[in-house]
């Protein structure tokens, strides 16, 4: 092992150890857990995960962050804020601003639901399905951002995947949907329609890691279902309001309408937010890092799409989608199986996504790594250390 200081960022100085790569398979396991997971890594072509923990993950989650450390998470991604390669983290990383966000948004819309119960007033409407819409994808989206260790994407960026793609997503599924048999297969439609959103936003190679594709099929998804549970919630309003006041004599009357229409509203909201960790967020985070693990610094091409490592990876976010949506195509599967397949695929999508996250880590510490060796060189050839060194090997005894 090869420990290289380096200055964490945003950060003080740590120490990482470089594991050679043909160590990574040497532990091994049993049972029928293990061999599930063995399936799923060899599917999506990933390692086992080591060095990972939950509570190490979220050990800087409930920590106080001064106002200058969300400075420094914000501030990246320009040529003048982006981290010079040797300077990047490498380990797990250890993100917090997520929950930050999280708490301003369940918060804003506790209280808007709070002001809206005590008053009346239906404008409290459009920003209660707002705040209760785009909480947790976004949550979501600021996690994968912390993730990125390279911080060579900036939030403006993230700002136009997210509003852009998320529109162009939803517009190709729409448009594919027109088919008549697209129906019966949500995951096939949607997932390409979000890597196309993906494709056609990112263009170019200067972004080349991993753990970018994973961060862009994240932003792109996390539009997506903001958007989505938007269409979800108005659904549920609408109905109910519509057909409440066909029975209605009196103002007050009315006014029970639209506490009823928004309760359903709300119960939408608040089952989609519980879920959107589980859902297009992680699958098109998972289409788009296994992608760019195939395109790296070259420009994307068609050809591309067709390579196993890229395909059989995309394969594992269409079959999880089909199985959320198996109520579609089963409409009797009993509420216990439906939790089952839930529960499942949620965590077989998130298993998946920290193992490319994890190859994207060690896509970061090779290029670290070689960064370090060629800056190693080059200054020995500066000072003429190279010639120097094997005049200065210790010799072996005479006559050896």
């Amino acid at each position: 092992m090869v420990p290289v200081v380096y200055q964490a960022y945003p950060g003080g100085p740590q120490q990482v150890y470089y594991v050679p790569a043909q160590g990574v398979h040497a532990q091994g396991g049993g049972g029928f857990l293990e061999g599930i997971r063995a399936k799923i890594r060899d599917l999506a072509s990933t390692d086992k995960l080591e060095g990972f923990s939950l509570s190490q993950t979220f050990s800087e989650t409930f920590k106080h962050h001064g106002p200058d450390a969300v400075d420094d998470y914000a501030m990246v991604g320009s040529s003048r804020t982006t981290p010079p390669i040797e300077m990047v983290e490498t380990g797990w990383p250890r993100p917090w601003m997520f929950f930050r966000q999280l708490a301003i948004f369940v918060a804003a819309f506790v209280a808007l639901y709070a002001v809206y119960k005590f008053t009346g007033n239906q404008d409290m409407i459009p920003p209660i399905l707002f705040m209760g819409a785009f909480a947790v994808p976004i949550a979501v989206l600021v996690f994968m951002f912390e993730m990125n260790t390279p911080r060579n994407v900036s939030v403006v960026l993230l700002a136009k995947l997210f509003v852009m793609g998320g529109v162009v997503a939803i517009c190709t599924a729409s448009l594919e949907y027109m088919v008549p048999v697209a129906g019966n297969v949500p995951g096939i439609v949607e997932e390409s329609a979000k890597l196309f959103a993906v494709l056609l936003v990112v263009r170019g190679t200067r972004y080349k890691y991993e753990l970018n594709g994973i961060l862009f099929g994240c932003a792109v998804g996390a539009g997506f279902a903001c958007f989505e549970t938007s269409a979800y919630g108005l659904n549920a309003f609408l109905p109910t309001f519509v057909q409440g006041l066909q029975q209605v004599t009196t103002a007050t009357q009315v006014q029970q309408v639209f506490t009823s229409a928004l309760s359903s509203m709300v119960d939408n909201l608040i089952i989609r937010g519980v879920t959107a960790p589980f859902l297009h967020v992680v699958w098109t985070a998972i289409a788009a890092g296994a992608f760019w693990r195939v395109k790296g610094a070259r420009p994307a091409s068609l050809g591309m799409l067709v390579d196993s490592r890229f395909l059989k990876a995309y394969l594992i976010p269409v079959a999880m989608h089909t199985l959320w949506d198996a109520s579609i195509l089963f409409p009797n599967l009993s509420t216990i199986v439906n939790l089952c397949l839930w529960i499942g695929t949620g965590l077989t999508s998130w298993y998946v996504l920290f193992g490319l996250i994890q190859q994207g880590l060690q896509q970061v510490k090779s290029e670290q790594q070689t960064q370090l060796q060629s800056t190693l060189v080059n200054v020995e050839a500066t000072l003429g250390l190279g010639a120097k060194r094997y005049a200065m090997q210790p010799q072996g005894p005479a006559g050896a």
